[in-house]
């Protein structure tokens, strides 16, 4: 599945597939789901983790946006200022992009859940 968003000012292309589960193991060492599922359960319980917010939305964000992208994390974060965090419409609409295309990707084709909830 594939999705187009503004974001800071430019088309951002996003796409999910098997791939992208695969590349956010082998680029950041963790399992998306499981991070997925950790800050959900840390933004219930302590909603002033910012930085653990920013740093997992923008690894999804990489990640669903890597198929189009050629360049490291670190180059992809520098790519961005501060300003991002404060359209609230954009990112708003960016997770809800998000949201989608991870849901896609968590269900089977009679679309039952792959990775069932813990």
């Amino acid at each position: 599945m594939e999705k187009t968003v503004r974001f800071n000012g430019k088309e951002l292309r996003l796409a999910s597939s098997l791939f992208t589960i695969i590349s956010y193991r082998n680029v950041f060492g963790t399992e998306l789901f499981d991070d997925v599922e950790r800050l959900e359960k840390e933004l219930d319980k302590n909603k002033n983790d910012v930085g653990r917010f920013i740093d997992v939305l923008f690894r999804l964000i990489y990640i669903l946006h890597k198929p189009y992208y050629n360049d490291s994390y670190d180059r992809f974060l520098q790519s961005f200022d501060f300003s991002v965090l404060t359209n609230v419409d954009e990112l708003t609409n960016l997770a809800n992009a998000i949201g989608e295309l991870l849901g896609d990707i968590k269900k089977n084709s009679d679309g039952t859940d792959i990775a069932p909830k813990r």
